[in-house]
């Protein structure tokens, strides 16, 4: 009998990244770098002309083995982190130029404030980041939209796999 686990599923909706009055003194592109569920994703690359609409879906998916019940995934994710990085593109250095950040622990981020009530679909949200001393002016906000889901897997070892199976019938 396989053994029961929970998975979480994180849906981030990035619209855009704001901050009005700021001109970036370089030309290259800029991309947002997000880490959820200790996975990492990026948006498109997008001209450094504010405010950033980047209006991209990314998908972080994590399987608990251990998790019992969703209280205790929970728990676990006080433990995790997230972080948003304001990325410029450059040439003279090495992995471009970190503009600005975001990091705060996964529960607080994806659930920021206790509800009574379940709240159905995507929820619009906004978090200042903080910036580096490359990023002139003001801090930039991101404008964004989570939706979570915690469901029950039965098999977890095929939840990670990516291969499909594809039967081809041949005529003799």
């Amino acid at each position: 009998m396989p053994r029961k686990s929970l998975k979480s599923v994180v849906e981030l909706t990035v619209h855009a990244v704001t901050c009005p009055g700021v001109w970036l003194p370089f030309r290259d592109q800029i991309y947002l770098s997000c880490c959820i569920l200790g996975q990492h994703r990026r948006t498109k690359l997008v001209e450094p002309i504010f405010p950033y609409l980047f209006h991209e879906k990314l998908r972080f998916e994590k399987t608990y083995y251990t998790a019992i019940d969703p209280s205790h995934i929970a728990e676990l994710l006080e433990d995790e982190h997230v972080l948003f990085e304001l990325i410029q593109v450059s040439d003279t250095r090495s992995g471009g130029i970190l503009l600005a950040s975001y990091e705060n622990n996964s529960r607080d981020f994806l659930y920021p404030e206790p509800h009574l009530l379940p709240i159905y679909g995507l929820q619009d949200r906004e978090v200042l980041m903080e910036r580096t001393l490359d990023f002139p002016g003001i801090s930039p906000k991101i404008e964004f939209a989570t939706k979570t889901t915690i469901k029950e897997t039965k098999m977890p070892h095929l939840d990670n796999s990516n291969e499909v199976i594809h039967l081809r019938v041949v005529k003799q």
